[in-house]
């Protein structure tokens, strides 16, 4: 098996671990809810109308984690089908969304808000010829690098813009960071860093640190040459 194989099974494994916890935590959190509700049945019919505010906070409760269960198997659903080609053409917004939203339990052990930023690009959807999981293991991997390098709390923004032929993804860490040359040298040290090099290398495009802020740009051909 090659590294790029193992690298990218690692990759999805981990992935998929943090949806299941996320998967986890809803069905905790209904069968809690659920069991508050039956408890108060038990006790009289007239408890029932005597408890009806928590009835409906129960209730509430039970529908907004149904909610997030359902979107949480969607994402991991298009996780799995990004295997589905090789090289595929994708949505950069779509796929940077995908990856933050599956991502954002990385983020909260971290207290870290992970968010995508408002583009100043228009609404036309920027559209690339690309190995699809590489792409989502390099955005992770910039990510991983920003949570190890910065303190808990604060903010990732990822953002992207276009420039001829070449799509750039910015992630930019915002919070009580250290001085940016302290900051950049965690960052090159993180051991991540030279398999993100490697991963955008891969993708025919290249990485850098931010020279104006606290992050990584990563750049990105519109079509792969071979």
């Amino acid at each position: 098996m090659s590294k790029w194989e193992d690298r990218e099974i690692a990759f999805f494994g981990k992935i998929t671990a943090g949806i299941t916890h996320e998967l986890k935590n809803v069905l905790a959190i209904i069968k809690e809810s659920s069991g508050l509700m039956e408890d108060i049945m038990s006790i009289s019919p007239e408890a029932v109308i005597s408890y009806q505010e928590k009835f409906q906070n129960s209730l509430a409760k039970i529908k907004n984690q149904i909610k997030r269960g359902v979107e949480l198997t969607d994402r991991l659903n298009k996780f799995a089908h990004s295997t589905d080609e090789t090289i595929a053409q994708i949505d950069l917004h779509e796929t940077v969304e995908q990856l933050i939203a599956i991502s954002q339990r990385f983020a909260r052990l971290k207290n870290v808000v992970l968010k995508i930023a408002p583009s100043n690009q228009s609404v036309q959807p920027t559209t690339l010829v690309t190995r699809p999981v590489q792409l989502q293991m390099a955005l992770f991997a910039a990510i991983e690098c920003c949570l190890n390098t910065m303190p808990d709390g604060g903010v990732i923004n990822i953002g992207f813009d276009k420039s001829k032929a070449k799509n750039t993804v910015h992630v930019l860490c915002e919070g009580d960071l250290p001085e940016k040359s302290e900051f950049v040298n965690n960052l090159s040290a993180f051991e991540k860093w030279p398999v993100l090099q490697k991963i955008a290398a891969f993708l025919e495009g290249s990485v850098e640190l931010d020279e104006s802020a606290h992050g990584i740009v990563l750049f990105l051909p519109e079509q792969l040459r071979s």
